[in-house]
């Protein structure tokens, strides 16, 4: 199999005070494509270190994939490292200078001289176009090496992955024996979904199977090499896996929690309604983040305050006799989203997120959730989550959309993730 290395370019990398999630990304997607990363090196914001570690990496691997460095600024020294590989000087691109005074000017703002760095390029290198930001990326062969510098910020360095290095690394490479795929689930613990795998995680097994946790979605990783690609034993694989986690599994790939809901209230024409005290909105912006989201849901209620928890039409007796963290308060609250929106669902979050507020019977990371449906008679389901305030309310925020999921299918999970009781 081909190999690559990886080279993560900045002072704030070196020195510690950012965390180089690059590289990891990165070698996910160059192994999804047959090539295996050997090196992962970082380079601070020095032209000599960053050709040295292109030289010694270029006689080892068949690709080359850098970050950063591409910005306008004097510390920014990658192409003019790339460019003294091959011999000193760079080249004038026109047509990059043209989009760069675009840019500025369709914002009423001047081009500064320094972005004008940003229009050169190494003699053996050709741009890869950046409409999300300034930093055009590089890409270019020598000596038989794909090298492509790309710029740092996430969301121009992983579109430009997707729309052209990809493609240009898989024929730099050829087809690689080698299929990988992602099945997705969120509310079951890692040690539970591990053992229900089983064998299927068994080390020298192929299809390998391997488990990621990312926030509060777990992914069973699935990666086949040679005839396992197409002998039909990823889908049974994917089957395998999707049958031991059971409703819990809502996609695959790049599918989200809230995407899966969305289709599955569309395929029964039901709308949801949210009520939410601790999680402040998340559950309702989860949901609009889909495209289309205003075909299934409704309306949204941030109630913070016990005073708007009644507006709402929970009853202020309910409060008073069992406090607003209460397994009746959040059916409450649920009932009544549903029944002021019109809604088949109404979902209600209500707990103690933190750092303060908490007490011996209700600590810190209470949350109570329940979904009501007005079709059939659900229970609300208490939670101690771990975390600090903004984790305990992420994680609720998800939990919340698991057991809507699990409501619209008309299925139960006995014990959800950090669930208690």
């Amino acid at each position: 199999m081909a190999k690559a290395a990886i080279l993560s370019v900045g002072d704030e990398l070196s020195l510690g005070q950012s965390l180089d999630t690059h590289a990891q990304w990165l070698s996910q997607r160059l192994v999804e494509l047959g090539v295996v990363p050997i090196l992962h090196a970082t380079v601070g914001d020095d032209e000599q270190g960053l050709v040295d570690a292109l030289a010694g990496a270029m006689p080892r691997v068949e690709v080359i994939i850098i970050t950063g460095g591409l910005g306008p600024t004097a510390d920014d020294l990658t192409r003019e490292a790339l460019a003294a590989l091959a011999g000193p000087g760079l080249v004038h691109e026109p047509e990059a200078e043209v989009a760069l005074r675009a840019r500025f000017e369709a914002r009423g703002r001047r081009l500064p001289e320094s972005n004008l760095k940003q229009a050169l390029r190494p003699s053996w290198m050709r741009m890869i176009p950046n409409p999300l930001g300034t930093a055009p990326g590089l890409m270019g062969t020598l000596d038989g090496v794909l090298v492509a510098s790309l710029p740092g910020p996430p969301d121009e360095m992983h579109p430009m992955w997707r729309d052209h290095v990809a493609a240009a690394v898989r024929a730099h490479v050829g087809q690689a024996p080698v299929r990988c795929e992602t099945v997705l689930a969120c509310g079951l613990p890692e040690s539970v979904a591990a053992e229900r795998l089983g064998a299927l995680m068994d080390r020298g097994r192929n299809p390998m199977v391997g488990i990621t946790v990312s926030g509060t979605t777990l992914a069973a990783r699935i990666r086949a090499t040679g005839d396992a690609c197409t002998d039909g034993s990823v889908e049974s694989t994917i089957a395998a896996v999707e049958e031991a986690w059971g409703p819990l599994c809502f996609g695959r790939d790049a599918d989200t929690l809230a995407g899966s809901i969305g289709a599955l209230l569309v395929a029964q024409r039901a709308w949801v309604a949210t009520c939410e005290s601790c999680t402040g909105g998340g559950v309702a912006r989860a949901l609009t983040a889909v495209s289309g989201s205003s075909a299934w849901f409704g309306s949204g209620w941030i109630t913070y305050a016990n005073e708007a928890k009644v507006r709402v039409g929970v009853d202020p007796t309910l409060i008073e006799r069992h406090g607003a963290v209460s397994p009746e308060v959040a059916e409450a609250m649920a009932r009544s989203a549903a029944h002021a929106a019109g809604a088949r669902f109404g979902v209600a979050t209500t707990g103690v997120a933190g750092p303060t507020g908490g007490s011996e019977a209700k600590p810190v990371g209470t949350v109570w959730i329940h979904v009501h449906d007005e079709l059939a008679a659900l229970r609300p389901r208490r939670f101690l989550i771990t975390g600090d305030r903004t984790m305990v309310r992420d994680r609720a925020t998800a939990l919340a959309q698991v057991m809507l999921r699990l409501a619209i299918l008309g299925r139960d999970e006995r014990k959800l993730l950090w669930e208690v009781g």
